[in-house]
């Protein structure tokens, strides 16, 4: 059973304000990953597109465990062994992890996965905080790029690091224009 949903992450307006320029600017650009676990088998594919209201990102997996998992953008565009190849989560604005923080979230915080008990999920969400503008000052695609990470466990969002969400278990470099 595939389980669809949308979901909206609500920016704060202060930090709506900050981004607003990299979307706009890159309106309609592309990025695709091809998520992976750590035997190199497709487990899924990220979308991510432009538009007017922030960054539509749309999640495909298959094959993972029934439950929560986290999903964050990580800040290198590496996905070798264990995935800690990925580096920190995308935070080119110093913020606290987690939507609960006081002083979150980072750029790179995405909503729990909810896989079905077919292993399957497809859904799509906004994140205003991400851009793929190759000028934007917080872009994905600086010299090193960025990645897509799936964890063991779902997210806490508040708990600075990653969210005590356990093991990396897949991972996808961010590949522009597709």
């Amino acid at each position: 059973m595939t389980i669809r949903a949308t979901a909206a992450i609500v920016a704060s307006a202060a930090l709506a304000g900050l981004v607003a320029s990299g979307p706009a600017a890159a309106l309609g650009g592309k990025a695709t990953a091809e998520l992976k676990d750590r035997d190199g088998k497709a487990v899924g594919t990220v979308q991510i597109m432009e538009t007017a209201a922030g960054s539509l990102v749309k999640v495909v997996v298959k094959g993972l465990t029934p439950g929560p998992h986290g999903l964050h953008v990580h800040e290198t565009g590496k996905c070798d062994g264990d995935f800690m190849s990925a580096g920190e989560i995308y935070n080119p604005l110093g913020s606290k992890h987690g939507f609960l923080s006081d002083e979150g979230p980072m750029a790179g915080d995405l909503p729990n996965l909810h896989v079905g008990a077919g292993g399957e999920l497809e859904v799509e969400f906004i994140n205003q905080f991400v851009t793929l503008s190759k000028d934007g000052e917080e872009t994905m695609f600086d010299a090193d790029g960025a990645a897509l990470v799936v964890f063991e466990k779902g997210d806490d969002y508040l708990t600075d690091g990653d969210g005590n969400s356990g093991t990396r278990i897949a991972c996808g470099a961010l590949v522009s224009g597709k």
